[in-house]
């Protein structure tokens, strides 16, 4: 296990001197969910004392205001005067809803990401979860759900109303008044409670997807389980020991794509049921949920609980009881099913833990890997790591000896790696005196595949038709008037959409709006437009479309990709969902139409970011009897991330990749924290990062550490605000901690955010 995630080590935070006895029934020291890094004293009401314990859920007098919290210890002294402390007014399940172990897993996320404990908490129990949610009208939030504004809402009426509840109405109103409330509150930085709250003021609506509410099956789909491979038994052999002892111990499974990982996953967690145990299975995406949980469902039956925020609230509820009662002992889902109240864990899995979506962006910003493993050795529990193309962090733990390496270097069955064919597109377009969208590599691919009656996969990592509006002349691009972004034309909507707060705005007709010249013309391509010209190159071949525009309207990447599996559909487009996990044996051709679009981000990870999506969606060809091929579009026909990948030589790609991370040290040789400000103002926005640098400069004054700007983000204003950030560097833990604490204790423009992110997956 690597000493970094000690980063900062797990304290209770508990009050301090002077106590005075609450002569009652007790009082509650209580986490309240907002970013705050401390705890709360409560009464609790004679009424109560009998429902109150360590790890209930209750509800609070806090600010003003009604707020959730959770329990983390009973008290019979505080600090507060007791004239002072104020009572809890209702407990809101009848049973704890967090247990001692998810309790002490929160403090260390706290502790270590820089966030409220209440926050963490609040991610390990869903909202939908509780006996008195319909007594208080709190109705459960689909993060799915499409929310409109009310007809005939006043939207200059927001003077009583609360910062949050304005920044929802605002980014509502920028988006054309309807969005998905995922995406809303993301994009206006609010909270559940706030959308509620307006929802019954009747400022907007909220409509949910239909979604199954169905009893889980018990399954029997699956086939026996296959034979082995000799490469499947030694990776399995130690974890099994592992097991038998209750002995938590990493282990990296780096197998190519198609070679059996899930196999070894499967056979390690029925080990730990037969013990007596439970498991854990992270997923990166919610659209591989389905297709992993079938697998599972084979094999384990009504043992498998899923969960995952597409679900309807009455399925996710239900679920989650079922696992915190013991009936459910395997759950698999993506990132927040890491808080799972699985009793007596046995074994946790995380598959394709390279992925960056198990980092969380918004607070608690945790890492859902590095939050299983600490999970996991606290519950004595070995850990899975799976990927064909691991992060350098993990990859370097592994050659280090922290964890343990077990490789599967070929796929069962004797079926071959897809042969990869890399097409230079400027000598191409040079050669055929055009721009054609699809190569003459390809395009004979895709033909020979479809004569056959084989599939095929086309992937490009950009939505819309084209990706921005452009004047010939003057170079005038059409931008977001909210964000520091160009519009992407969407040609299905005949609009301009922002992909980050989804402002819409009408396509411009006539000459440039700043030099009034000849009209703008579009420039880049979108999965939207691949479709249009996929479908005009080959007229009777039937296509499905797999990314976010596609999956509006109620449609989950569930109906999409079950077309595809069935035969529905022979050609699958769409953007990174398409590079995860998907295992369609009948898929002998992948295209990708260009691997350049994350090569320029300006972060040091972009050269990994591609080579793992270029090499993880090249895998999905060739999985069956027959051989797969992929093609490959580039600008950059030499470079490292993509040559390599279409070689599948990852360990050649760590080596000078790794290489290049010591010099400039970063990780894995190295810390990072990240410091975000945003404020509307763009002139208190750089006054405060300022001045927050030259503190920190003198805080981390002869430590292992620099401090690299501030200067404007990359994303310099989004969703109406400017934004600056800095980077902390660090060789020793130490320093991020020093940081954190320096930029936490200072004052500071309190009208300027700050956003803290220990360990950032993105610079962006």
């Amino acid at each position: 296990m690597s000493d970094e995630l000690e980063l900062f080590p797990a304290a209770p935070v508990a009050a301090s001197a002077s106590p005075t006895s609450h002569p009652a029934s007790g009082i509650a020291r209580v986490f309240v969910d907002v970013p705050l890094r401390r705890a709360f004293d409560y009464a609790i009401p004679l009424e109560l004392r009998e429902r109150v314990s360590k790890g209930s859920r209750v509800l609070v007098p806090f600010h003003g205001r009604k707020a959730v919290a959770f329990v983390s210890e009973i008290v019979e002294r505080s600090e507060v005067p007791v004239s002072r402390l104020k009572s809890i007014a209702r407990v809101l399940d009848e049973r704890p809803a967090v247990t001692e172990e998810i309790l002490s897993l929160a403090s260390w996320v706290s502790s270590y990401y820089a966030c409220g404990p209440g926050e963490a908490l609040a991610a390990a129990v869903p909202h939908d979860v509780g006996t008195e949610e319909k007594k208080t009208k709190r109705s459960s939030l689909d993060l799915d759900a499409k929310v409109e504004l009310a007809p005939g809402f006043d939207l200059s009426s927001t003077k009583r109303m609360g910062e949050k509840q304005r920044r929802i109405l605002a980014a509502l109103a920028n988006a054309g008044g309807s969005l998905r409330s995922g995406d809303l509150l993301r994009i206006a930085e609010a909270d559940r409670a706030s959308l509620e709250r307006l929802r019954e003021r009747g400022a907007l609506s909220l409509t949910s997807t239909p979604r199954e509410e169905s009893e889980p099956e018990v399954g029997t789909s699956e086939p026996p389980p296959p034979v082995l491979t000799g490469e499947q038994e030694s990776a399995l052999a130690p974890i099994l020991e592992d097991l038998s002892a209750r002995r938590f111990q990493a282990t990296l499974l780096f197998g190519v794509t198609g070679s059996g990982k899930t196999e070894v996953y499967l056979r390690a967690i029925a080990r730990s049921l037969e013990l007596g145990r439970g498991a854990i299975v992270l997923v990166p995406e919610i659209a591989l949920t389905p297709q992993t949980e079938r697998r599972f469902r084979g094999r384990f039956g009504s043992l498998v609980a899923v969960l995952h925020s597409r679900q309807g609230g009455r399925a996710r509820a239900r679920e989650w009881k079922r696992v915190r009662d013991g009936s459910a002992r395997v759950v698999v889902g993506p990132r927040s099913a890491v808080w799972a109240p699985v009793r007596d864990l046995g074994v946790v899995v995380i598959d394709e833990e390279h992925d960056p979506s198990y980092k969380q962006e918004s607070s608690p910003r945790y890492h859902a890997r590095d939050t299983a493993i600490m999970r996991a050795r606290a519950a004595s529990a070995p850990v899975i790591l799976g990927s064909a193309t691991p992060s350098l962090e993990s990859w370097q733990n592994a050659t280090e000896g922290k964890y343990r390496l077990a490789r599967l270097r070929g796929r069962p069955g004797g079926a071959l790696l897809p042969r990869c064919d890399i097409v230079d597109i400027a000598r191409e377009w040079t050669e055929v005196r055009a721009q054609p969208l699809f190569s003459r590599a390809l395009e004979l691919s895709l033909k020979e595949a479809f004569e056959r009656g084989e599939r095929a996969i086309v992937f490009l990592n950009r939505r819309g038709f084209t990706t921005f509006l452009h004047c010939p002349q003057c170079g005038h691009v059409q931008k977001c008037p909210q964000c520091d972004i160009a519009l992407a034309f969407h040609k299905r909507e005949a609009a301009l959409l922002c992909h980050f707060c989804y402002h819409r705005a009408a396509t411009p007709r006539g000459p440039c709006p700043a030099c009034l010249g000849p009209p703008l013309r579009q420039r880049g391509s979108g999965t939207e437009k691949v479709e249009e010209v996929f479908r005009t190159m080959f007229p009777g071949v039937t296509t499905v479309r797999l990314d976010s525009d596609a999956l509006a309207g109620g449609v989950t990447p569930e109906d999409v990709l079950r077309r595809f599996r069935d035969g529905s559909a022979q050609v699958l487009i769409g953007t990174q969902m398409v590079a995860k996990g998907l295992d369609v044996p009948e898929v002998t051709v992948v295209g990708v139409v260009s691997a350049d679009t994350g090569l320029s981000h300006p972060d040091f990870r972009s050269a990994e970011r591609t080579f793992q999506l270029v090499a993880q969606v090249a895998g999905r060809a060739g999985r069956g009897a027959r051989p797969g091929r992929t093609v490959i579009q580039t600008f950059n026909p030499l470079h490292d991330a993509i040559a390599l990948a279409a070689k599948h030589d990852f360990e050649t790609f760590a080596a000078r990749e790794l290489e290049s991370r010591a010099q400039l040290g970063y990780p894995p040789f190295g810390r990072l924290l990240k410091v975000l400000w945003r404020s509307p103002s763009p002139a208190r926005v750089e006054a405060e990062a300022e001045a927050a640098v030259a503190d920190l400069k003198d805080a981390l004054s002869g430590k292992e550490a620099a401090v690299l700007g501030p200067a404007p983000s990359p994303r310099r204003y989004l969703a109406g605000k400017h934004r600056w950030q800095a980077l902390v560097k660090a060789r020793s833990p130490g320093a991020i901690k020093a940081a954190v604490g320096a930029l936490e204790a200072r004052g500071g423009d309190k009208a300027v955010e700050m956003a803290l992110d220990v360990d950032p997956v993105s610079l962006l």
